[in-house]
């Protein structure tokens, strides 16, 4: 499953969004950078949209078109398969994304009223075996045939086991060994908060490592 770029997008349309003005405390800026990996991953967008003076609904419906960009980036446009099927994989990976293991633990003031904000992350490992775990299956299925499938029912059958595989993972995720993520909370020239974007996508990388999906 293609990844980089995926994932990261979540984030990388929150990170358009943010732009709390005002003075900020580290206690503002823990929970600043909280709001932003909960709204991107949980879809929990009330502290969220309270923190950045926007709304409910506009942050949800972004959450929304993020999920429909990393189906696209996946390539499920490509796929052939059903629509059903791809309704399953947007759901999951929704519930992918609500798997993700963070801790905000602490905010340092740096300086011109800026803040380091630290992030305790365990990376998702859950799906590290599936691909070879379709391989065996494929293997198993298909290598005594005496009728060969035709491509879209190969693919289609393909994709409707690789959903079932990751589902059950997914039901019981397994984690890597945590480590600290360090955030940014800086101004721009117009005197508004940001989270730098690479840092966002610094925290998604370790989350979920390319080499687990």
């Amino acid at each position: 499953m293609k990844k980089h770029g995926v994932l990261a997008l979540v984030l990388a349309g929150v990170m358009l969004l943010l732009c709390g003005c005002g003075g900020m405390t580290t206690d503002d800026a823990m929970d600043y950078v909280q709001s932003a990996l909960d709204c991107g991953y949980k879809a929990e967008v009330k502290k969220y949209a309270e923190i950045t003076e926007t709304t409910e609904k506009e942050a949800k419906k972004e959450y929304e078109t993020n999920l429909d960009t990393i189906m696209k980036e996946a390539g499920f446009d490509d796929t052939g398969v059903s629509d059903e099927l791809k309704a399953d994989y947007r759901s999951m990976f929704e519930k992918m994304l609500k798997s993700a293991n963070y801790k905000v633990k602490k905010a340092k003031e740096t300086e011109d009223d800026e803040f380091t904000v630290t992030v305790e992350v365990c990376p998702f490992t859950a799906f590290s075996n599936v691909s070879d775990e379709i391989d065996q299956w494929v293997t198993d299925t298909y290598s005594n045939v005496e009728s060969i499938p035709s491509d879209e029912e190969l693919n289609e059958a393909i994709m409707r086991k690789m959903y079932e595989i990751m589902s059950a993972k997914l039901a019981d995720p397994t984690y890597g060994d945590k480590m600290e993520k360090e955030v940014h909370v800086k101004v721009n020239k117009d005197g508004a908060y940001y989270i730098p974007n690479d840092d966002l996508m610094a925290v998604d990388d370790a989350l979920f490592p390319q080499n687990q999906l």
